[in-house]
């Protein structure tokens, strides 16, 4: 009913919980947690001030919130408060955000549901610094995901 994703969408979050290498660079030594339902990875994109944020998505391919089946929904919130308790012991952070979008309006450009969990700290500006993000190398990422793993 809400749906947005375009005819022979090739979706990076099923390559990904599939174990798959994406064309945005994700890849399974990014992937920090897995079970039947969700899969939890290190981000592709960071904020420079919030780097290792890592990503929660449903192993089936379900476009947004409005189309979650409550047992992906349950397993999606028990998988994030894992890796909330894992990024705080990993990190060090005085914090985190979680963050999910649905529909081009809502900022929604990947067509699969997925939660953002970014680590925060004082002042780090995460909502103001748009302008600050990069594609961080895959030797970068894989440091992030061995600290979260190590805390997993």
């Amino acid at each position: 009913m809400y749906n947005h994703e375009p005819k022979g969408y090739v979706c990076p979050m099923c390559q990904v919980s599939r174990g798959e290498a994406t064309t945005k660079g994700s890849c399974e030594a990014d992937v920090v947690y897995r079970n039947d339902l969700v899969t939890c990875f290190i981000a592709g994109k960071w904020w420079r001030s919030n780097r290792g944020h890592v990503i929660v998505i449903p192993n089936k391919h379900i476009e947004n919130i409005y189309d979650m089946e409550e047992e992906y929904g349950h397993a999606i919130m028990d998988a994030s408060k894992r890796i909330v308790i894992a990024l705080k012991k990993a990190y060090g952070c005085d914090g985190v955000s979680t963050r999910q979008h649905n529909e081009p309006a809502g900022n929604q450009d990947v067509w699969h549901y997925h939660l953002h969990i970014y680590p925060r700290y004082k002042g780090d500006c995460l909502y103001l610094s748009h302008d600050d993000t990069y594609w961080p190398s895959q030797d970068e990422k894989n440091i992030y995901s061995a600290k979260v793993k190590s805390q997993l």
